[in-house]
């Protein structure tokens, strides 16, 4: 656990170190005491602590919905062994420092290989890149449907994730290809892979026989929302203007001819995701062969 991104809390035994922000997993609101104010009981998580807290308030707190990341206020052990706090801080604004697949818990993700390879991945991203990728990411609604989503209308919807799976191929994929080229920039050709399929959280929904293109799917496409969000994300972050050049160049020319490729990571991106596609697809041809 990185110290910088903790904190203590007393407990029995001493000191117990806990991570500084949660996502917030689940929340039950009660009636208090005699029914003065709120009794609220929360499910946190962090790869590296989960915990249920309690706290009671004179209102609710509409901020604070299921998936979006909070902190904690006022924290101190419970009679009962719990963890009772002061109080949910949401975290609207956001934090360059906060690995977001570190707050992916099992629920969202079971597939947790794929987690820890996207959590590497994120590590190797400089930081404008790792607070541009944040604000895209992060609400909570938005960032589970990335995680969990397809990556074509042909994946079984028994198979949840696939987008994601894709994401961390190619990256992995692009990062092996760029080796040996030193003028690649290595953070760039990953925030690439990052993004280039994002854009599919809003490019489907899920129908009786699967799944099926959204209406911004089907009128708009992921290519375009994807640049959507970024111009969106920029306003709220400082990225240099050559890092955000090379990263929308890298989007927007790896999809089109090699004439038109004009940076090494739009090269490297193109080819990463042509394999990852066709190992995809055979894949779904031998699925569909044996069932």
């Amino acid at each position: 656990m990185n110290e910088h991104n903790t904190f203590h809390v007393a407990t029995s035994d001493g000191q117990a170190a806990l991570p500084f922000y949660f996502r917030l997993t689940s929340l039950v609101r009660l009636p208090a005491k005699r029914g003065k104010g709120v009794l609220n009981q929360a499910t946190l998580y962090h790869d590296d602590a989960e915990l249920q807290v309690n706290w009671t308030s004179a209102f609710v707190d509409s901020r604070l919905k299921r998936g979006c990341y909070v902190a904690l206020r006022g924290t101190r052990r419970g009679k009962d062994g719990g963890l009772d706090v002061d109080r949910l801080e949401r975290i609207d604004k956001p934090l360059a420092a906060l690995n977001p697949f570190q707050t992916v818990p099992k629920t969202w993700f079971s597939d947790r290989d794929a987690i820890q390879r996207a959590i590497q991945l994120w590590e190797r991203l400089d930081r404008p890149l790792q607070h541009l990728f944040n604000a895209v990411m992060w609400d909570g609604g938005r960032f589970l449907r990335f995680l969990t989503g397809p990556a074509t209308t042909a994946d079984y919807p028994w198979i949840p994730g696939q987008n994601l799976r894709h994401t961390v191929q190619v990256a992995e994929r692009a990062i092996g290809l760029a080796k040996g080229t030193p003028r690649t920039s290595v953070p760039i050709v990953i925030a690439a892979a990052f993004f280039h399929d994002a854009g599919k959280a809003d490019d489907f929904r899920i129908a009786d026989r699967g799944y099926v293109l959204s209406e911004r799917g089907e009128w708009i496409g992921h290519q375009h929302t994807i640049l959507e969000w970024l111009a969106v994300a920029r306003a709220q972050v400082i990225v240099p203007e050559r890092t955000y050049i090379q990263l929308i160049h890298a989007l927007i020319a790896f999809r089109g001819s090699a004439a038109n490729q004009r940076s090494l990571e739009a090269m490297i991106l193109s080819t990463a995701n042509r394999l990852d596609e066709e190992a995809r697809s055979q894949r779904i041809t031998s699925a569909v062969r044996h069932n």
